[in-house]
């Protein structure tokens, strides 16, 4: 797959420029809450789970938008999906912070998915997404289900990671 340079740079770079320093600067200056191993797999899984959601609902047959300022994959799709890696490593970091239990799990990911639905309408409004036959209601359906997958996959590392681990390696909170 080639990755073309966008034809202008324009508000939906500079909005994907800001977001990545924004967003990956707060969760890489927040105190370190995972084994290193565990926080590397956080990170890669947001935008493997984003990458999965686009391509399955962004290409032929489904085709329900476009990303950027094209239909042709550039440089800053690739930065797009960069965004997710530390917004699910932060919706995990404040789940394990804030130590989330019984229906406040259900609170938790309908916030988080309502800040994400949130985040998205501002990238709409930046021509981040060119919306086909989709609306920010479909979004927020996405975003609740993938967050609780995240949260069973993140449940699932866990218990692997306390099986495995060596006597010295550092506990996960």
């Amino acid at each position: 797959m080639r990755l073309d340079w966008p034809g202008q740079f324009d508000a939906n770079e500079w909005f994907l420029l800001l977001s990545l320093l924004a967003v990956g600067g707060f969760s890489l200056w927040l105190p370190r809450r995972f084994p290193m191993i565990v926080t590397v797999l956080l990170y890669a899984m947001g935008p493997i789970m984003a990458m999965n959601a686009d391509f399955l609902l962004g290409v032929p047959p489904i085709d329900v938008y476009n990303i950027n300022d094209s239909g042709r994959y550039e440089v800053f799709d690739l930065m797009f999906y960069l965004v997710y890696a530390p917004y699910s490593y932060l919706f995990l970091y404040f789940f394990n912070k804030w130590r989330v239990r019984g229906l406040a799990v259900c609170l938790f990911v309908l916030a988080f998915s309502a800040l994400g639905v949130g985040y998205e309408q501002i990238a709409n409004w930046c021509h981040v997404f060119h919306y086909k036959n989709w609306n920010l209601g479909y979004s927020f359906a996405i975003y609740v289900f993938v967050q609780t997958l995240y949260l069973c996959l993140a449940w699932g590392i866990r218990q692997i990671y306390e099986h495995t681990k060596r006597d010295n390696a550092p506990e996960w909170p």
